[in-house]
């Protein structure tokens, strides 16, 4: 490994380490958490034609989806920013490899920041692509083979997670479905 892979290598870890969110962050946030459920009021509907954006996606740091890049050879550098450990196109290119290795398009994407358990996630579909969503037993098998691809632990299972650009809506109150 090159000196560069090493220190970029070490900065990711360490950036894994702190990816969990303060206890004032989940207070200020708490209805931007990531959900195991969809509440009805983030379905798309035609009551309800303009949700916040919400991702039925799969938590990876960012250490993880690095090292397969690494080990695909699909690791590019910014030349000009040596500071930046890993160029995004990286993140892209292992992004599309591991698509065509589960034979589905995962999406990368960030979470919103300041409730997120991740650095980033791999979204197998949104709130408003769901009609095109796996059917169960496809959907698992998916998950297991982005598991196993990226060596993240059984236990990591996809959640909702909002969208870092997406401003929310006027009305996520303290409301629990």
């Amino acid at each position: 490994m090159s000196d560069r892979l090493e220190i970029a290598a070490a900065y990711l870890r360490s950036e894994r380490r702190k990816r969990s969110p303060s206890k004032e962050m989940l207070q200020l946030y708490a209805s931007r958490c990531p959900m195991t459920q969809l509440p009805d009021r983030y379905r798309v509907t035609e009551a309800n034609p303009d949700p916040p954006l919400v991702h039925f996606a799969i938590p990876v740091h960012v250490f993880d989806l690095y090292q397969y890049a690494e080990k695909h050879n699909l690791i590019e550098f910014i030349p000009h920013l040596p500071h930046v450990p890993i160029s995004p196109a990286s993140a892209l290119s292992a992004t599309d490899r591991l698509s065509q290795e589960v034979k589905h398009e995962l999406e990368f994407g960030w979470p919103f920041a300041p409730t997120a358990d991740c650095g980033i996630i791999l979204s197998l579909y949104d709130n408003y692509t769901m009609k095109k969503k796996l059917i169960d037993e496809d959907q698992e098998h998916v998950i297991r083979m982005v598991q196993e691809e990226l060596g993240l632990d059984k236990s990591v299972r996809p959640k909702w997670y909002f969208d870092v650009h997406d401003s929310g809506d006027s009305d996520d109150s303290d409301e629990s479905d």
